[in-house]
């Protein structure tokens, strides 16, 4: 009782303490989960119909796509510009994806796997065109595939090391398997609204005669240029109201940044132009006293040219353009023998020098037969070689021989353009000399440093082209570690000192720097201002920077390149604002006002000699003008549908005009009116003007579809 009566006396705090652990275990639960909902979002590369969209299935994906592009291009690195390509391409394959799987989830449209297999079985797809699934002809063989998988199951079910090699060509395979029911799933999806859009005879008829009527016209451009922008005003209240006709034109489904930046490019400075000439000066001395072949590419590989040295023949388009200019053309100076004095190429910021060693006309390429000999030692090698070629010699085949040895001795086609641009070893190089040196019907040995003899059979040659034996160094000029530190000092004792975007653009110009603006920056942008290595950079305006704010010096581009930013304005997704699109409405307004002028100048003329006397006219002939193609006017450097339209409509030997353009007012006389070779069949042109009305059709229903799943590209986070 005593213990119940404490208990009812202490009633009121044990339900408080009660009640504050259960507020703790609550909390604790909301907190840990919050935790895990930031996370979450720190794991988002972008989000598509509200899902998000986590960092390793796009990871995959991109991963997926480079070990295609790797084995489709036979490449095993790529530059930044190219990782990009894939990244975006990865990115965007993903969307489409996601987007159409949900439509077609919603019609109730699939792909089973017999017609994914069907596809894989008749190689009806781009995707399977790899050199692993080739037979000897170069055609798909689907007994390529089936081997392939069988000999990777044994291996991996043997518990063996798989060849990394298997491993990219199996995940190749997959990849390509789930982009072919991709694409199969798009291609109902398209088929389905293909139905939806049809066309008629008539329309059908008169797609045709759009595309194959041509004109050839004399036309008279008037630029809007030739009208000074004084003789023309615009209005505050016209710019609002063209704003507000127009309000469509300016959205923005993206949210995108301004800024302004300064970027500072570390270049060479005298000293360090002044040591590089010395050393291509001992370069040179080098080359030039080099008594042989041999001894000139050992001058080039000392001095770690750009352009390695092979010692044979080239074409002039395997050396750069520097070099290939003084080989033929009107640069062309050096004799054979000759080594040229140093000189500095602006366009690749190198300097150069070379040495003519030989110049000769040879096929540019040959067919070819080899059989390798193959013995115990070099001696029964040799013996071998011999009486194989005796055999031939005698009249044998060496394709005949070539199965004794279980070789095949197939003729193959061996191009300039397949050795000249690879560093070859004196081996291979032989190889290459003795080959291109060989006639028609000419059978060699040739025998290797390693003791390997080959023979070589020349049956045919081609296009016979002069080539060079070059040896080229070529260095590119640099900026030293003293020049970088300086531009670095420098730059960033004025970023200390200008810590305000007002300051900056006051105090740029005294120190030497430029203050830019750069627009409409989104999440999708790899490079600002076309400088490499900038995402941490975006990633700042993005994530961190509030209007008005100045960056930090961010260290960018090829380790050559010194930034800093000025947020300026963020830009919502929505309709832009007046202020941003006033420009471009104004200019179009004032080319509206000076085609009034323009047009009112140009009634009284009749005929294209009255055109031609309006101030700032351009004549100019333009042929095969069809309605479907705008013309391209070089006098204004614009693309004029309305110039199409005119000829069209107008008759042979007729003059028509004036009428208001993008660039200008134009005129035109009708020269001749002619048709193309194209047949009219009815049938066709129905399908034909259906499947242009597709393609239009589908870029719009993407587009539509993009936007309503308010995808979200959050990739600058990561990459």
């Amino acid at each position: 009782m005593a213990v119940l009566q404490k208990i009812r006396n202490k009633g009121v705090l044990l339900v408080s303490a009660i009640a504050i652990a259960l507020f703790l275990f609550v909390i604790g639960d909301l907190l840990r989960g919050g935790e895990g909902l930031i996370n979450q979002s720190r794991q988002t590369v972008g989000e598509i119909n509200g899902e998000s969209v986590s960092i390793q299935d796009y990871q995959n994906m991109y991963e997926e796509f480079q070990n295609f592009q790797e084995i489709a291009q036979q490449k095993t690195s790529f530059s930044e510009e190219e990782s990009n390509q894939i990244k975006d391409m990865a990115w965007q394959t993903f969307v489409q994806n996601k987007l159409i799987e949900k439509e077609c989830e919603e019609l109730g449209i699939n792909v089973t796997d017999n017609e994914v297999a069907q596809i894989i079985q008749t190689g009806a797809s781009q995707l399977l065109q790899n050199p692993v699934f080739m037979n000897q002809q170069g055609r798909y063989d689907y007994t390529q595939v089936t081997a392939f998988l069988n000999e990777y199951k044994k291996l991996k079910e043997s518990g063996q090391q798989v060849p990394t090699e298997y491993e990219k060509i199996y995940n190749y395979y997959l990849f390509a398997q789930k982009q072919i029911r991709s694409q199969l799933l798009a291609s109902k999806y398209q088929s389905l609204l293909s139905k939806c859009l049809t066309s008629n005879p008539v329309s059908a008829k008169q797609d045709f005669e759009n595309r194959s009527n041509e004109s050839d016209i004399l036309l008279v451009s008037v630029p809007y240029s030739t009208v000074a922008d004084e003789k023309v005003s615009v209005s505050d209240s016209e710019i609002q109201a063209k704003y507000n006709e127009d309000k469509a034109k300016y959205q923005q489904f993206n949210e995108t940044r301004d800024a302004k930046i300064i970027d500072v490019q570390v270049l060479a400075s005298d000293a360090d132009k002044a040591a590089m000439e010395k050393e291509m000066k001992e370069a040179y001395d080098h080359l030039a006293a080099a008594a042989d072949n041999n001894a000139a590419g050992n001058a080039v590989r000392q001095a770690t040219s750009l352009v390695n040295y092979s010692n044979v023949l080239k074409a002039k388009d395997a050396f750069p353009d520097m070099i290939a200019s003084r080989l033929e053309g009107d640069s062309a100076t050096v004799a054979v023998g000759q080594t040229t004095a140093p000189a500095y190429d602006a366009m690749t910021n190198t300097y150069y020098t070379l040495k003519l060693l030989n110049k000769a006309t040879q096929a540019d390429s040959v067919l070819c037969r080899q059989l390798v000999v193959i013995g115990k030692d070099e001696k029964e090698i040799a013996t071998k070689a011999d009486s194989i070629l005796g055999a031939i010699q005698a009249g044998a085949k060496l394709k005949d021989i070539a199965k004794k040895y279980n070789q095949k001795g197939d003729s193959t086609w061996v191009t300039t353009a397949q050795y000249q641009h690879a560093t070859l070893d004196a081996d291979n190089a032989s190889f290459i000399n003795t080959l291109f040196n060989m006639g028609a019907g000419e059978t060699r040995k040739l025998a290797f440093s390693n003791g390997n003899t080959v023979i070589l059979q020349v049956l045919q040659t081609r296009h016979p082209i002069t080539k060079y034996n070059v040896a080229a160094i070529v260095k590119e000029l640099k900026f030293s570690d003293d020049t970088y530190k300086d531009a670095y000092n420098k730059f960033s004792s004025f970023v200390a000192a200008n810590p305000t975007l007002e300051k900056l653009e006051a105090n740029a110009p005294k120190a030497g720097y430029t203050v830019r603006p750069i627009t409409n920056i989104t999440t999708a942008t790899h490079s600002i201002a076309g400088i490499h290595n900038t995402r941490d950079a975006v990633k700042w305006l993005f994530d961190d920077a509030k209007e008005g704010k100045v960056s930090q010096l961010y260290e960018c581009g090829d380790n050559d390149h010194m930034l800093l930013l000025a947020l300026t304005d963020i830009n919502k997704e929505g309709f832009a604002p007046l202020d941003k699109v006033k420009d471009n409405i104004k200019e179009q307004l004032l080319n509206d006002k000076k085609a009034e002028q323009i047009i009112a100048s140009c009634k009284s003329a009749k005929n294209v000699n009255a055109a031609k006397a309006i101030a700032g006219a351009v004549v100019d002939s333009v042929n095969h003008v069809t309605f479907t193609s705008p013309a391209f006017v070089r006098a204004t450097m614009t693309s004029e549908p309305v110039v199409s339209a005119l000829a069209a409509k107008t008759a042979k030997g007729a003059f028509a005009g004036p009428v208001k353009g993008n660039g200008g007012v134009f005129m035109l006389q009708v020269l001749n009116k002619t048709k193309t070779a194209e047949k009219y069949d009815p049938k066709t042109a129905v399908a034909q003007a259906s499947q242009t009305a597709l393609r239009a059709a589908s870029q719009n229903i993407m587009n539509d579809l993009y936007l309503k799943a308010k995808v979200k590209d959050l990739r600058y986070k990561f990459f």
